[in-house]
């Protein structure tokens, strides 16, 4: 994720973390974010663990290893919030005023689509609390046109799997343009490579919302 966010700037002013988790996604974030990044999840336990995150330790970070400034320790995020991420708002998002940032200008949700059928709604939802040439990058478990004939199938595990049509159509219906597409394996299960794939959108067509 944070390759992909580097192919797209160097820096971003505002950054959410969808679906952060314990915020291993973070950690790749924070040395491309100036003003703020945001941690937003379903689950209170998940954040409880990536509020103990700083720049120094956890989130997956080795012994003795610094993501940002090696003399310097600060939290992981400025915010992290217990939202359902379709719910989402730049009201109850940006809750701490910055008289700079206006929206996002960057979104990533990594392993978090799968617990979405369409993702149509979730993708307006990021599109409305972007900036315009906002970058979204979200990874999918991959399905095919023939295993999946609505976009998405709800798998053995519990888990969605998308189809690239899928989310190419949801993302295009939302205002974002494709930057790039990659084939990826997101997890192992069983011992065997789970088919995901990883995209990287830009918002172009940023449509009026009344919230906005």
């Amino acid at each position: 994720m944070g390759d992909a966010a580097k192919a797209l700037k160097s820096n971003y002013g505002a950054v959410l973390d969808a679906g952060c988790g314990t915020g291993l996604a973070g950690r790749y974030l924070k040395p491309l974010v100036e003003d703020i990044m945001i941690g937003v999840d379903a689950s209170q336990k998940m954040l409880d663990i990536a509020e103990k995150c700083t720049t120094k330790k956890g989130c997956g970070l080795k012994e003795n290893e610094s993501i940002v400034d090696e003399n310097r320790e600060e939290a992981l995020y400025d915010e992290l919030l217990v939202l359902d991420l379709e719910e989402m708002s730049l009201k109850n998002t940006l809750i701490t005023p910055r008289s700079n940032v206006k929206g996002f200008d960057l979104i990533v949700a990594a392993d978090v689509l799968v617990y979405f059928g369409s993702i149509s709604n979730l993708l307006q939802t990021f599109a409305k609390i972007s900036m315009p040439g906002a970058g979204l990058i979200f990874s999918c478990e991959r399905a095919t046109d023939d295993e999946a004939p609505l976009g998405w199938r709800l798998l053995p595990s519990g888990r969605f799997s998308h189809t690239k049509m899928h989310a190419l159509e949801a993302a295009s219906s939302a205002g974002y343009e494709l930057v790039s597409y990659k084939e990826i394996v997101p997890r192992m299960e069983r011992g065997e490579e789970v088919q995901g794939h990883l995209f990287t959108f830009i918002l172009k067509d940023k449509k009026q919302y009344d919230e906005l």
